[in-house]
Protein backbone atom coordinates (compact mmCIF):
# COMPACT_ATOMS: atom_id res chain seq x y z
CA UNK A 1 0.00 0.00 0.00
CA UNK A 2 3.15 2.71 0.43
CA UNK A 3 4.32 1.91 -3.14
CA UNK A 4 0.38 2.53 -4.14
CA UNK A 5 0.50 5.68 -2.04
CA UNK A 6 3.71 7.13 -2.84
CA UNK A 7 2.84 6.67 -6.71
CA UNK A 8 -1.20 8.54 -6.10
CA UNK A 9 0.33 11.53 -4.30
CA UNK A 10 3.85 11.79 -5.51
CA UNK A 11 4.09 10.35 -8.83
CA UNK A 12 6.47 12.44 -10.57
CA UNK A 13 9.34 11.46 -7.64
CA UNK A 14 7.94 7.91 -7.29
CA UNK A 15 8.63 7.31 -11.12
CA UNK A 16 11.92 8.85 -10.82
CA UNK A 17 12.82 6.87 -7.76
CA UNK A 18 12.23 3.53 -10.07
CA UNK A 19 14.58 4.90 -12.38
CA UNK A 20 12.07 5.91 -15.43
CA UNK A 21 13.85 8.23 -17.50
CA UNK A 22 10.99 10.68 -19.38
CA UNK A 23 8.11 11.56 -16.82
CA UNK A 24 5.04 12.95 -18.67
CA UNK A 25 1.44 13.50 -17.87
CA UNK A 26 1.19 10.58 -19.38
CA UNK A 27 3.36 8.55 -17.38
CA UNK A 28 2.15 10.40 -14.26
CA UNK A 29 -1.56 9.22 -15.43
CA UNK A 30 -0.36 5.49 -15.47
CA UNK A 31 1.36 5.88 -11.75
CA UNK A 32 -1.72 7.11 -10.41
CA UNK A 33 -3.93 4.35 -11.92
CA UNK A 34 -1.08 1.70 -10.61
CA UNK A 35 -1.05 3.56 -6.89
CA UNK A 36 -4.50 3.33 -6.81
CA UNK A 37 -4.56 0.05 -8.14
CA UNK A 38 -2.45 -1.05 -5.10
CA UNK A 39 -4.32 0.95 -2.30
CA UNK A 40 -7.23 -1.33 -3.01
CA UNK A 41 -5.68 -4.83 -3.45
CA UNK A 42 -3.59 -3.86 -0.10
CA UNK A 43 -7.19 -2.33 1.28
CA UNK A 44 -8.87 -5.76 0.34
CA UNK A 45 -5.97 -7.83 1.77
CA UNK A 46 -6.39 -5.83 4.88
CA UNK A 47 -10.23 -6.31 5.47
CA UNK A 48 -9.82 -10.02 4.57
CA UNK A 49 -7.26 -10.78 7.15
CA UNK A 50 -10.45 -12.46 9.54
CA UNK A 51 -11.58 -14.76 6.75
CA UNK A 52 -8.97 -17.23 5.41
CA UNK A 53 -11.29 -18.03 2.56
CA UNK A 54 -11.00 -14.47 1.55
CA UNK A 55 -7.05 -14.09 2.47
CA UNK A 56 -6.25 -16.25 0.05
CA UNK A 57 -8.43 -14.79 -2.80
CA UNK A 58 -6.96 -11.62 -1.93
CA UNK A 59 -3.44 -13.18 -1.63
CA UNK A 60 -4.08 -14.73 -4.95
CA UNK A 61 -5.06 -11.59 -6.55
CA UNK A 62 -2.16 -9.43 -5.32
CA UNK A 63 0.06 -12.71 -6.86
CA UNK A 64 -1.46 -11.76 -10.18
CA UNK A 65 -1.06 -7.87 -10.36
CA UNK A 66 2.40 -8.73 -9.25
CA UNK A 67 3.09 -10.90 -12.09
CA UNK A 68 2.30 -8.77 -14.15
CA UNK A 69 4.39 -6.33 -12.89
CA UNK A 70 7.30 -8.63 -13.54
CA UNK A 71 6.07 -9.01 -17.09
CA UNK A 72 5.44 -5.16 -17.35
CA UNK A 73 8.79 -4.15 -16.57
CA UNK A 74 10.32 -6.74 -18.36
CA UNK A 75 9.06 -5.28 -21.49
CA UNK A 76 10.01 -2.08 -19.90
CA UNK A 77 14.08 -3.07 -20.11
CA UNK A 78 13.72 -4.47 -23.70
CA UNK A 79 12.03 -1.14 -24.63
CA UNK A 80 14.93 0.58 -23.31
CA UNK A 81 14.10 1.71 -19.92
CA UNK A 82 16.50 -0.99 -18.29
CA UNK A 83 16.92 0.97 -14.84
CA UNK A 84 13.44 1.58 -14.23
CA UNK A 85 12.73 -2.26 -15.53
CA UNK A 86 15.59 -3.67 -13.73
CA UNK A 87 14.66 -2.21 -10.36
CA UNK A 88 11.00 -2.97 -10.61
CA UNK A 89 11.90 -6.80 -11.97
CA UNK A 90 13.90 -6.87 -8.67
CA UNK A 91 11.23 -5.48 -6.72
CA UNK A 92 8.20 -7.50 -8.57
CA UNK A 93 9.52 -10.51 -8.96
CA UNK A 94 9.93 -11.68 -4.80
CA UNK A 95 6.82 -10.36 -4.42
CA UNK A 96 4.79 -12.76 -6.61
CA UNK A 97 6.89 -15.66 -5.22
CA UNK A 98 6.26 -14.65 -1.74
CA UNK A 99 2.57 -14.26 -2.82
CA UNK A 100 2.76 -17.65 -4.23
CA UNK A 101 4.13 -18.83 -1.19
CA UNK A 102 1.41 -17.42 1.18
CA UNK A 103 -1.31 -18.64 -1.23
CA UNK A 104 0.08 -22.18 -1.08
CA UNK A 105 0.28 -21.81 2.62
CA UNK A 106 -3.27 -20.63 3.14
CA UNK A 107 -5.22 -23.14 0.83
Amino acid sequence: MAIGLGLLAAPELSLRALGFSDVSPATIAVARVAGIRDLVLGGVTLGALDDRQRLLSATVANATADAGDVAAFAFATRSGETTAGLRGVAAALPATLAGIWVASRLS
